[in-house]
């Protein structure tokens, strides 16, 4: 969870002016990525390789790891550099998104237990 600054310590005024903000500059991407990016070096099946007695492993190799219910995991090998930098980028808009919907939350939040209503008619 991002941290912002003390909520308590803030006026309702520069609160909403907070969130207006960050509604108004909140830009949804369309290249959302809800998963993980996995770097990995591996071990081959090959008996006399190398990798077996101690040496270098062979990759790196790219995962796109996303985990569903019931502890199950989809994983996806990423095959070119192209692919690698879509993932990477996709999987920090998602990030970046995330944050901004939880400053937004952590502010409603402030707002209620003010006793506050969350949605100001346009006067």
């Amino acid at each position: 969870m991002s941290r912002i600054q003390p909520l308590k310590r803030t006026s309702t005024l520069a609160l909403r002016q907070r969130k207006a903000h960050l509604l108004r500059s909140f830009e949804l991407s369309p290249h959302l990525l809800h998963a993980s990016l996995v770097e990995r070096f591996l071990k081959c099946g090959k008996a006399n390789c190398h990798c077996q007695s101690g040496g270098s492993k062979h990759g790196p190799f790219f995962y796109l790891n996303r985990c569903f219910a019931k502890g199950q995991m989809q994983s996806l090998l990423l095959k070119s550099a192209d692919q690698i930098d879509q993932a990477r980028q996709s999987v920090a808009a998602y990030a970046q998104a995330l944050q901004v919907l939880d400053q937004i939350s952590q502010i409603n939040h402030e707002l209620l237990r003010r006793g506050e209503v969350l949605v100001v008619a346009p006067a």
